[in-house]
């Protein structure tokens, strides 16, 4: 399943170039039934290095070395709250693989915190842009000074290593006079990043293939 297929070189366009415009794509592989997952480890994100435009100042900036934590906690907060879906600790995963890396590729370590935790799958991923806006809550100086964030994310079988499922997004949040309803729906003012982070991890998880989204009032992100 695919929804809101975007081409990766657009995908790649937006982050270099900061451009306003909201990117998302998410990929399910068609066998992942097959794998009965009902209980998953979110690894820590990794934080990208900082690219040439990064390091000579006219790209956004590299993403705080906390971010990669900070993001893994959004991703099990949500996870956690979904019905038919068991997600471990992350205190538990750190305890388990305290030198594990966000970005796994071995199939024995994927196996060995299988078995550690008892998971059939590890959520992992990496951030691009995880930037601050630089204003207030009522308003910012220039378009550009909005909050920013992009990231990809991968659902692991422990198993064999396959990818089951993916999720890509880019946003730098637009004020009213270019997205109307997306500004309204955000109570009418420009989020921090981490607000934003909130939001962009639920809107990922919309096509997320495994457990079923309770529907109930969610605790607003924390506010500015």
């Amino acid at each position: 399943m695919k929804t809101r297929a975007l081409c990766l070189p657009a995908f790649c366009a937006a982050l270099l170039t900061g451009c306003g415009t909201t990117t998302s794509e998410t990929i399910t592989a068609p066998q992942i039934e097959q794998y009965r997952i009902v209980r998953i480890a979110v690894l820590p994100f990794r934080v990208l290095p900082p690219t040439p435009g990064q390091r000579r100042g006219y790209a956004a900036p590299s993403p705080p070395a906390d971010a990669g934590d900070k993001l893994a906690e959004v991703f099990y907060l949500k996870l956690n709250a979904r019905e038919g879906l068991a997600v471990v600790p992350l205190q538990m995963v750190r305890a388990a693989m305290p030198s594990i890396a966000a970005s796994v590729a071995s199939r024995s370590v994927l196996r060995d915190l299988g078995e550690r935790v008892d998971v059939t799958a590890v959520l992992e991923g990496t951030i691009d842009v995880y930037q601050e806006r630089k204003g207030s809550a009522m308003g910012l100086e220039r378009a550009e000074d909005a909050a920013t964030v992009g990231f990809s994310v991968r659902l692991i079988s422990v198993q064999d290593n396959k990818i089951l499922w993916t999720g890509d997004y880019y946003e730098r949040q637009r004020p009213l006079t270019e997205d109307l309803s997306g500004f309204l729906e955000r109570g009418a003012r420009f989020l921090t990043v981490e607000q934003l982070a909130h939001s962009a991890v639920e809107h990922v998880l919309r096509e997320f293939p495994l457990g079923r989204q309770i529907q109930r009032m969610q605790e607003m992100s924390p506010s500015p």
